[in-house]
């Protein structure tokens, strides 16, 4: 007779705990789309001969370029470019404002407040632990 597969359950979560891997998803989401629209900045800035080192921190160099009032670049790209800039801070507030939810609810989840006695471990690290972490059962 063929075996039958074992059934494993899955704790359900809390609306707590679903609301707070919501917002790790989201966050991961907007900073991936973040990173896409940089690398695609950099990337046609580079056909011009602008360039910058990778990271975040070096983007105002690229940034500078682009809202030069006396850019070298051809109008089109500069057009293409300022969206891309537009939507590179947009994605930035919006991370931003996540991070001050993230943070919130850190001050006030008692496990969260545990892991952050661990050195290293701040408020976004001890919240996407608890949030995201499979409940683990003692046994």
């Amino acid at each position: 007779a063929a075996q039958r597969p074992t059934m494993r359950f899955v704790a359900v979560k809390s609306e707590d705990k679903q609301s707070s891997a919501m917002i790790f998803k989201a966050r991961d989401l907007l900073v991936r789309q973040r990173t896409q629209t940089i690398n695609a900045l950099r990337g046609h800035l580079a056909e011009f001969d602008i360039v910058a080192p990778k990271g975040t921190t070096h983007l105002d160099r690229l940034i500078s370029h682009v809202e030069a009032a006396d850019t070298s670049l051809p109008k089109p790209v500069c057009v293409v470019c300022l969206m891309l800039v537009e939507l590179v801070r947009t994605l930035m507030d919006q991370i931003r404002v996540l991070d001050v939810e993230i943070r919130a609810r850190s001050r006030t989840d008692a496990v969260a407040k545990r892991l952050m006695t661990i050195p290293g471990i701040g408020p976004v690290i001890a919240r996407a632990s608890e949030a995201l972490a499979r409940i683990m059962h003692q046994g």
